[in-house]
């Protein structure tokens, strides 16, 4: 997607199990993706070795974006059913984003009857969602929310719908009809520059 530019891999922050990359097809500057670097469909699947790992790069992932962005970050996951061969949002490998949004964005655009609030832990998602297709979001205090899919599928890319609603983006949440690979570079390039300076990075 970035036919003039030399291939760099653009990983923003990893540990040794997982990996953060800038989103395709971002719906603000810093959207990003925290991803297990080995596959797996959902992070309900999640191994329980992993999760205080994955707990780990969570903060600082937060923490990093915070720091750049100067904002609250919100998390969503469309979590894949553990049967089926449904693939979401056109991926099929787990990938939970963290969206930096203005401080004035109402939280009320993601509410829908039918949330069940829970702890946030990767245990009790697994045991609230039991193998099936679900969505978290979790708002930047921490409040985590969870809706399990019953006897209908959610819309491919449902959160990312919602958010761009949310923000006035009309019709701009599709991440293949407008990928905008210079964004996710810019993300990328941004996270570097931070970590080598913050201080250096808002002089």
């Amino acid at each position: 997607l970035l036919p003039d530019e030399p291939y760099v891999r653009r990983v923003m922050l990893e540990s040794q199990s997982f990996a953060v990359i800038p989103s395709l097809g971002p719906l603000v500057r810093g959207h990003s993706l925290l991803c297990p670097k080995n596959h797996i469909e959902s992070f309900a699947q999640i191994d329980g070795r992993l999760r205080e790992e994955c707990d780990e790069v969570k903060k600082k992932l937060r923490m990093l974006l915070t720091g750049m962005y100067r904002t609250d970050i919100h998390l969503f996951e469309h979590g894949m059913a553990t049967k089926g061969n449904r693939i979401l949002c056109t991926v099929d490998h787990a990938h939970l984003h963290f969206v930096p949004l203005p401080q004035t964005f109402d939280v009320r655009a993601v509410e829908e009857k039918g949330w069940t609030e829970f702890d946030g832990s990767l245990k009790t998602l697994m045991q609230l969602s039991q193998g099936r297709e679900y969505i978290s979001y979790e708002t930047p205090d921490g409040v985590c929310r969870l809706l399990v899919a019953r006897d209908e599928e959610f819309e491919s890319q449902y959160m990312r719908k919602v958010l761009a609603k949310g923000l006035g983006l009309g019709k701009h949440w599709n991440w293949r009809d407008a990928p905008d690979a210079q964004a996710a570079d810019e993300a990328w390039r941004r996270s570097v520059e931070f970590s080598r300076d913050p201080c250096h990075f808002f002089a």
